[in-house]
């Protein structure tokens, strides 16, 4: 029996809700032997083991698989339909079809008009898409129980009834979109980059020989008989796995399933080539140049797959060898201010082989010779004596909490028994291979290691791009040839909120959440940008990302191993009024990750070497930064439309980027995070006596003088008056383009009813402005617009998405005609407001299923000044929402006449239309917003 594991993992959904457990934690002590590790795995109680997924598989007279988890914790099901067939099984010369045919599959049947996608939202679908690898096409949806019949209606009517509506135009409009996605996706440079590794690793023939995204030719010569040739070989019944995960029975499941799905035809199952490693018979190189900023070296080697036994422990090699501090690699190539930014080692997987690689982020100046050479030493011993089994230990009790959090979600447990039923035909098929991890030993590692890993292997270099001036035009005189002269000789309902204020006066909310043995925690702190406190600019976010870089008990190096040992891996964020620092732990692990968490809050380090490094890197950064002039657009459009000097329209500058200072970090950490603006949170399996007891134990004493200052309101912007700001990026074959304006502060029914209306207007796959440009015009994969998210201040209402470069001009008349259009003659609807509305209430109904989305709506709700527990009053202000009254905010709202637009593209074939457009003064700007015509 084999499993893959990465195929398995594409299937979760983060995050995740399992029917109550109840399973012993036992704390082992870390040994340093194999035969100690391999021991105390066998000896401590297996909690993976011992949990029973209640599902049921049975198999329809037609062929259909069928995969029924039960979990009535939300009111939601995910329907989730696999075909067998991917990328791989396109025959030469209609490369891209199997994602292409995706995208028919959402298109109208002999029964149903109008798009597939549409239907659902507008029932109340949560979420509706589908995605196209190179061994298999899924798609889902997630629908509120009470929709469920329809979701089997629309996914067995488009398995059986699908090709009576295919024809040209549908097959042209989505070719249209597939292009689009294609061009956003690839420039022609990474496209001729892919196509030369694929050719170097694959042979003519292998079912890998070319992208899923496929060629623009083939998408072109694709036919509406090979669109029906492809639907009656692949996507029948019998080819097809169907999952029903969440609040549904087994029993109602059967009775629902048999009913709609009895009249579609088995169809065929897929021939295929099952194994093929290729062998390269002598070592390749390949030679790129790109836009990062420093040179990027890898190694790839041909391998089995995660679903064999030796896949698996090349996957356990893999995670192993690098990618944190302590590990070999790191320790070689990073640490002790080695050659190299930064190594990695990932195992890639497939059905038919995967992929084995090293890659290296060198330092500038390093010899790329030295760096081979400490690999290749590096390798030969790993290869001789197998992984650390301290860091294998580590690795599986990681994963085993990884999989255990990802219980909490029956989405997330209904993909891990798809992908095992899709593998081998077996939904328990991840437990085959942890037993493989489980009994694995380095001896045996290394074995399998030696024995793909000493064979050739394909080396890539990818260089930055060389920094070139432009030609200068009538710099030459070519009238003539000069006159040779003579020769001389010289860059849901919310559960109970208890409060308590600790000794030291920081705050504590706990919600206590005993379902699952897991506690998600954040310790958020009243400070950040818009303090009243002059720092130099983006100090607090430095500061706050650099706590974890050491501390007095656990230096750099020293931490991490504590993290990986403890399975705790904190997260910190910092924004413009709050600082935050978050992690998740089982409950048995709570106390050490509080002594962890909060040693590095009492005593972080703040290393200078991390600090220099920080700022060697920033030429490397702002280079890649100026090689990409599309990567400013978004702070040009922000410069324009808040000012040049406000805190939201500032450009960083490499002078600023280097100013950071480790006594200013002090300063700030000194002065601005104290007890006195700290308020902890804990959900889940904790109560508030604990809580207040781990808190007073860690934090009593810590920076008890300390007076942090008060936020502050945000300045008013000063806009620069510019309306249309171009940006060149010569050869571009797509224009990006975000134009917007600022509107009212942040207000509860205000803002939701400009989020309803939004919604139709152009937040949504299916709204006026994605339909028109991307479906109706095929001009672009998408065009959306978006509502900002500032509480504090003024936000903005924008509108962004890349366009064919030829049509620039053209979608910018379309999107001002579609916003004038929807505040005047053809204003929201009733039906567009209560499809909205039923789409909102329903993602609320069934989103607070884990700790983490309680702690969440908590933190948002603390952010926007309201009660923790605002997110359940939401749902009254939706419905009391009015048609008059979004047609009146919508009417105040969405408007262009203001519009500020940053456009960016191949302005030798677009300025000229877009200046014609009278949008206001134009400006050609350089990456730091310095006008240049």
């Amino acid at each position: 029996m084999k499993v893959r594991k990465t195929l398995i993992l594409c299937f979760f959904m983060v995050s995740c809700a399992l029917p109550a457990l109840t399973v012993q934690a036992a704390a082992t002590r870390p040994h340093r032997t194999a035969a100690a590790v391999a021991a105390a795995r066998h000896d401590a109680p297996d909690l993976i083991e011992q949990i029973k997924l209640p599902f049921e598989r049975f198999t329809l007279p037609n062929g259909l698989t069928v995969i029924v988890y039960p979990d009535h914790s939300v009111p939601k099901v995910l329907v989730s339909v696999t075909y067998r067939v991917g990328s791989k099984d396109e025959p030469q010369g209609k490369t891209g079809f199997a994602h292409l045919f995706e995208h028919m599959m959402f298109q109208e049947t002999e029964n149903r008009k109008g798009e597939y996608f549409k239907k659902l939202l507008d029932d109340g679908a949560i979420d509706v898409n589908g995605n196209t690898t190179t061994d298999r096409t899924r798609y889902y949806e997630v629908v509120p129980t009470r929709e469920l019949d329809l979701a089997l209606w629309m996914e067995s009517d488009r398995m059986q009834y699908l090709p009576g509506a295919i024809d040209l135009k549908a097959l042209d409009g989505q070719r249209a979109v597939v292009k689009n996605e294609k061009r956003q996706r690839e420039t022609p440079e990474s496209a001729a980059r892919s196509a030369a590794y694929t050719t170097a690793l694959y042979p003519k023939g292998h079912p890998y020989d070319h992208a899923p995204i496929g060629s623009m030719q083939d998408l072109d010569n694709a036919s509406v008989a090979d669109a029906r040739s492809w639907f009656d070989n692949y996507y029948g019944a019998g080819n097809a796995i169907l999952l029903l995960a969440g609040d549904i029975d087994p029993v109602t499941a059967r009775e629902k399933v048999a009913r709609y799905f009895k009249d579609v035809r088995p169809g065929k199952r897929v021939q295929e080539i099952k194994r093929w490693v290729p062998v390269l018979g002598e070592g390749k190189q390949l030679h790129f140049f790109g836009k990062s900023g420093t040179i990027q070296l890898e190694r790839t080697w041909p391998v089995p797959t995660g679903d064999e036994r030796e896949g698996t422990l090349l996957q356990m090699f893999a995670s192993a060898i690098a990618g944190a501090p302590q590990l070999a690699l790191n320790q070689a190539l990073v640490e002790n201010d080695g050659p190299a930014l930064g190594v990695s080692a990932s195992f890639g997987d497939a059905s038919v082989n995967g992929t084995f690689s090293i890659g290296v982020d060198v330092k500038p100046g390093a010899e790329i010779a030295e760096i081979d050479r400490r690999i290749d030493a590096v390798m030969a011993k790993l290869l001789r004596d197998g992984p650390d089994p301290v860091v294998l230990r580590q690795n599986f009790a990681i994963k085993d909490k990884s999989l255990l959090a990802s219980l909490e979600n029956p989405q997330s447990v209904g993909g891990l028994l798809e992908a095992g039923e899709l593998i081998a035909g077996d939904p328990l098929l991840f437990k085959v291979g942890r037993r493989w991890e489980k009994e694995a030993t380095p001896f045996e590692i290394a074995a399998v290691a030696r024995k793909w890993l000493s064979r050739p292997y394909l080396a890539v270099r990818t260089d930055p791009e060389p920094k070139t001036q432009p030609a200068i035009a009538g710099s030459v005189d070519r009238h003539q040839p000069p006159v040779a002269t003579a020769v001389t000789s010289s860059s849901r309902p919310f559960p109970t909120i208890e409060r308590a204020t600790l000794a030291n006066g920081a705050r504590l909310v706990v919600v206590h959440r005993p379902r699952l043995p897991l506690v998600s925690v954040a310790l958020q702190f009243a400070t950040g940008q818009m303090i009243d406190h002059r720092y130099p600019r983006g100090l607090s976010t430095h500061t706050f990302g650099s706590l974890f870089e050491g501390s007095q008990r656990y230096p750099h190096g020293a931490l991490e191993a504590r993290m990986r040992d403890l399975g705790i891996f904190p997260g910190t964020g910092s924004g413009d009024r709050r600082c935050t620092l978050s992690f998740a732990s089982d409950t048995a692990g709570l106390g050490a990750g509080i002594d962890l968490v909060t040693e590095v809050l009492r005593e972080p380090l703040f290393p200078q070497k991390k600090i220099d490094e920080y700022i060697a890197r920033v030429d490397q950064t702002f280079d890649a930064y100026e090689s990409n002039p599309a990567n400013a657009q978004s702070a040009l459009f922000n410069s324009a439309l808040w000012g040049r000097d406000h805190p939201y329209g500032w450009i960083d500058t490499r002078a600023e980027a280097k100013k950071v200072s480790r006594d200013e970090m002090l300063a700030f950490y000194r002065n601005e995070l104290a007890p006195a603006n700290l308020t902890a949170y804990f959900v889940g399996d904790i109560t508030l006596e604990k809580a207040r007891t781990l808190l007073e134990q860690h934090l009593g004493n810590w920076h008890v003088d300390a007076k942090p200052a008060a936020t502050i309101a945000t300045a008013p912007a000063r806009p620069t008056g510019v309306r249309v700001v171009l940006i060149d990026v010569p050869g571009a074959e797509q224009s990006n383009i975000l134009a917007g304006r600022l509107i009212e502060p942040w207000e509860a029914r205000r803002t939701m009813a400009e989020q309803l209306a939004n919604s139709a207007l152009g937040e949504s796959f299916t709204s006026r402005i994605n339909m028109t440009v991307r479906e109706e015009k095929g001009w672009s994969y998408g065009m959306y617009s978006h509502l900002g998210g500032s509480v504090q201040s003024q936000r903005t209402f924008y509108v962004s998405g890349a366009v064919q470069t030829d049509n620039t001009a053209d979608a910018i008349r379309e999107i001002v005609k579609e916003i004038g259009a929807f505040t005047h003659d053809r204003p929201l609807t009733s039906a567009e407001l209560d499809g909205q509305k039923t789409a909102v209430l329903n993602r609320m109904e069934t989103g607070l299923s884990s700790n983490a989305a309680y702690l969440g709506a908590m933190l948002d709700a603390d952010t926007r000044g309201m009660p923790l527990d605002y997110v359940t009053g939401v749902p009254d202000i939706v419905r009391g929402i009015s048609l008059d009254e979004a047609r009146k905010v919508a009417a105040e709202t969405f408007r262009t006449d203001d519009f500020v637009w940053s456009i960016s593209g191949d302005l030798r074939r677009i300025e000229p239309a877009i200046r014609a457009l009278g949008l206001g003064p134009v400006e050609v700007q350089d990456v730091y917003g310095r006008r240049l015509r």
